[in-house]
């Protein structure tokens, strides 16, 4: 099983968000995108169809859009990656909290999403903002 630390976690995502056109190749990316869906949800809270989906609406609609990835798509990625479970009778999930394929740093659980975003965004027309400003003189 496989680590990943805040620091990790926190360049890569704005990455992936900033840059992303569809759900990324690489392993460590997808589950990072995994990972940020459930962050909002309460581990060892059953939870009913239909209030799993709204919170996963709520991420798809802010960060899933570049990767096509809506609800129902991520609740599926989520059970088969091993993040949620399901009862048998397919009406409640859960928040997995053994046997994941990545565990992370606690501090994750703490980030604003959209914060991190922004910062990131900011960044970048700031880096780009000095490099065309270099680029005149």
């Amino acid at each position: 099983m496989s680590h990943i630390t805040a620091a990790q976690f926190t360049e890569r995502y704005a990455s992936l968000i900033l840059a992303g056109r569809e759900l990324p190749k690489k392993h460590l990316d997808r589950h990072i995108l995994f990972i940020s869906s459930t962050l909002r949800l309460e581990a060892g809270r059953p939870y009913s169809e239909s209030e799993l989906n709204d919170e996963l609406r709520k991420w798809a609609s802010r960060f899933g859009g570049n990767f096509g990835l809506d609800h129902v798509t991520l609740r599926r990625f989520l059970v088969d990656e091993g993040y949620l479970r399901r009862d048998p009778a397919g009406g409640t999930y859960e928040v997995a909290v053994n046997g994941l394929p990545y565990t992370f740093d606690q501090s994750i659980k703490e980030l604003d999403l959209e914060e991190l975003i922004s910062a990131a965004r900011q960044a970048r027309e700031l880096k780009k903002q000095q490099y065309l400003k270099r680029s005149q003189e």
